[in-house]
């Protein structure tokens, strides 16, 4: 139907691990991040590829994050990340509302953005850690005031998980397995391990980036673990892909193997 050369049309370099976002669709627009000197967050018409807008505002190399909608303070907000800062700009014109510095010593901010209510949780690893921001209102402007901020959960790239006002992921650098208070940032438990996650049904499904997959109670009360296995070795390097439940099934991916097993209660 259509296609684009984002590195060229935009003038963008390629980054260390290439372009590694999810691109976004909500209406009839597509929204992708570039990361040009041409346009660094993009707005497409989803049925033509033509360009709507293109925002040149935003510094720094490739973020590796995928973008978030936000509808506060009368405008829906994308947000995302550059290599050395998180980002809001308006998805009708592009413009940018508001953004805070947030680099690590790798300057790879990996992880997406968490929204609940007015507040945006930012987390990025190799020792960086996390905070959360509150948005207010004033004078016609939005901006973003820290809520409090912690070295903790410096999420690498295994995502994080909020449930019942709780805060669920893994830091970088084997700091392990954490939940955090969302309001407060305080630590509620801690366990070994580091890897990707995801949700169901009130589990936390932790799959280490070593190989296990465990099994643990979404509860703040202590980590409640209720099995693990090993999954086999698809090939070398480490267990990075994020694990799915979907109908009943949990599907694994390490390397080019793929694995699907039933979850469903006997």
């Amino acid at each position: 139907i259509w296609h684009r050369e984002l590195m060229q049309e935009f003038d963008a370099e390629i980054t260390e691990y290439g372009y590694s976002e999810s691109v976004l669709i909500d209406g009839d627009y597509l929204y992708v991040r570039p990361a040009g000197k041409k346009g660094y967050q993009v707005c497409l018409d989803k049925h033509t590829g033509k360009q709507v807008w293109a925002n040149t505002e935003i510094a720094g190399v490739e973020g590796y994050s995928s973008p978030v909608l936000m509808d506060f303070g009368g405008y829906v907000q994308l947000i995302n990340s550059s290599s050395n800062c998180f980002y809001s700009v308006d998805t009708k014109s592009g413009e940018l509302i508001w953004k805070v510095d947030f680099e690590n010593q790798r300057e790879l901010n990996n992880t997406d953005v968490i929204i609940l209510d007015d507040y945006v949780f930012i987390t990025s690893g190799y020792g960086k850690g996390s905070i959360l921001l509150k948005l207010k209102v004033s004078e016609g402007k939005i901006i973003p005031e820290k809520v409090w901020e912690t070295e903790l959960m410096d999420n690498h790239h295994g995502g994080v998980i909020l449930h019942n006002g709780f805060l669920y992921g893994s830091g970088s650098n084997s700091r392990g397995w954490f939940c955090l208070d969302f309001m407060t940032g305080k630590q509620i438990w801690k366990s070994a391990g580091k890897g990707a996650i995801t949700f169901a049904e009130g589990m936390l499904y932790l799959l280490d980036e070593r190989g296990s997959i465990k099994l643990v109670s979404a509860t703040p009360e202590k980590f409640d673990l209720s099995g693990e296995f090993e999954v086999p070795k698809g090939g070398d390097g480490m267990y990075w892909a994020h694990p799915v439940v979907c109908d009943g099934t949990l599907y694994i991916r390490h390397a080019d193997k793929l694995y699907a097993y039933d979850i469903r209660k006997k």
